[in-house]
């Protein structure tokens, strides 16, 4: 399925991203970005077997022929939950991310989803920003989740009203 073009968040370039469907040809630009972008990247084989996963949605952004990111999230019922989401290194600070969370969230109030759930390593601070800046709200941690990395992750939630508006309030319990 194809989802169509997205402009970039205001403050960056007026350039569109193409989106589409993460499909298998798409995997050695997106296990390019992940190695890169991780400490423990996923798989091939964890890829595929999230686009076989029924309740996953990989979605990938083009910029050109390039891909220059991509997000997988899982829709239960009325809740996403994000899973990953990567930007290859030339396209960080560019706006690409909140971007791509846009699109998360309207794929996700389209879909009927309430509540965007995601979980996020406590030292990963471009992350934690670009998550509050979208209006996601700590709700909780998860000690020492990243086992590789020695981190905790901070949990954060965001309620989705029928434009994607946050909805519902959150106590804030970061660490």
């Amino acid at each position: 399925m194809l989802f169509g073009r997205v402009n970039l968040h205001p403050m960056t370039a007026h350039e569109a991203l193409e989106i589409s469907e993460m499909a298998p040809a798409d995997l050695d630009e997106v296990l390019a970005i992940e190695q890169v972008s991780f400490p423990t990247p996923w798989t091939r084989k964890m890829f595929l077997e999230e686009m076989s996963n029924r309740n996953a949605r990989l979605l990938v952004f083009r910029r050109g022929k390039a891909i220059a990111g991509y997000i997988c999230f899982w829709e239960v019922l009325d809740e996403a939950h994000l899973m990953n989401i990567a930007v290859h290194p030339r396209h960080r600070s560019q706006g690409y991310g909140m971007s791509m969370m846009q699109v998360l969230e309207n794929v996700s109030v389209r879909d009927g989803v309430k509540r965007v759930l995601l979980d996020v390593a406590r030292r990963n601070v471009p992350a934690r920003s670009l998550y509050k800046k979208c209006g996601f709200h700590s709700i909780g941690f998860r000690k020492k989740y990243y086992t590789a990395e020695e981190d905790d992750a901070i949990v954060m939630e965001k309620w989705l009203g029928p434009a994607g508006v946050y909805a519902a309030p959150s106590k804030s319990k970061e660490p």
